[in-house]
């Protein structure tokens, strides 16, 4: 055999074991992912209304507008809370609500956020206690996740586990576990999975950061064994050689 013949063998075997690595550590990463069968960006509210009934004489605010702590969002005229007034009753203000000069309940936003949904409109009457609007709270996007894993899967999921969710644009978002449901179904784990990340930002992807909006959320499992082991020494071995080769390059400015 030639040495031109041995050389291009040696390089068959090698790209052939190169391939073979390559596929399982491709398998390997694939089984430490658990995909989602639905997910959806959610909010969390919370609802203003008043402790008195009566007519709403005004409508302060639109769905979509952003309000701040003590932000008035509706004028009640109340033929009870002047009742009150007029017996020395008169309720003192309140995070939630105020009364103006006029003698009318003023009900006001309680922490900062965005009007997801108005309940009650100008001219309608609103029993006491009755919700009149809910605000989504600022900075509390999160996704809630479905999936539909093995007993083996689910002894998998590590607290805090990182989770990339994908947005219908494709754009990718890093995000963690932040709490688990799980009920078991024809001995597979249906678990309801909250994510949270500080990078879903309201309003942001072209608007697609926003409470409805259904994405993917890719589970990252624990992925323990000898492939995993083996990857991971590649994968070192790999950076300290782009660490060592932009030192170079680096130190040559």
């Amino acid at each position: 055999m030639t040495w031109a013949n041995r050389f291009r063998l040696t390089l068959g075997l090698v790209a052939v074991l190169a391939l073979g690595a390559w596929l399982t550590f491709y398998l390997n990463d694939s089984k430490a992912i658990a995909t989602s069968s639905s997910a959806q960006i959610e909010s969390k509210t919370y609802a203003v209304g008043s402790q008195y009934a009566g007519l709403v004489v005004d409508q302060l605010v639109e769905q979509g507008d952003a309000v701040t702590e003590g932000t008035p969002l509706f004028v009640i005229d109340s033929a009870t809370l002047r009742h009150d007034v007029s017996i020395g009753f008169a309720p003192g203000p309140t995070p939630g609500q105020t009364i103006n000069e006029a003698g009318q309940v003023v009900v006001l936003a309680t922490g900062p956020g965005t009007v997801a949904r108005i309940e009650a409109t100008r001219g309608t009457f609103v029993p006491a206690a009755a919700v009149l609007a809910q605000v989504e709270k600022e900075g509390s996007l999160y996704v809630k996740a479905e999936y539909t894993l093995t007993a083996k899967e689910y002894a998998r999921i590590d607290e805090e586990a990182q989770v990339t969710i994908v947005l219908p644009n494709e754009q990718t978002v890093a995000g963690r576990v932040a709490g688990i449901e799980v009920q078991t179904v024809a001995s597979k784990a249906q678990a309801i999975v909250t994510v949270e990340s500080d990078k879903l930002v309201p309003g942001k992807a072209n608007g697609l950061m926003a409470a409805g909006t259904p994405v993917n959320a890719e589970l990252q499992l624990q992925n323990d064994g000898v492939v995993t082991d083996v990857q991971a020494s590649v994968n070192e071995v790999f950076d300290g050689v782009s660490t060592s080769v932009k030192g170079l390059f680096g130190s040559g400015e």
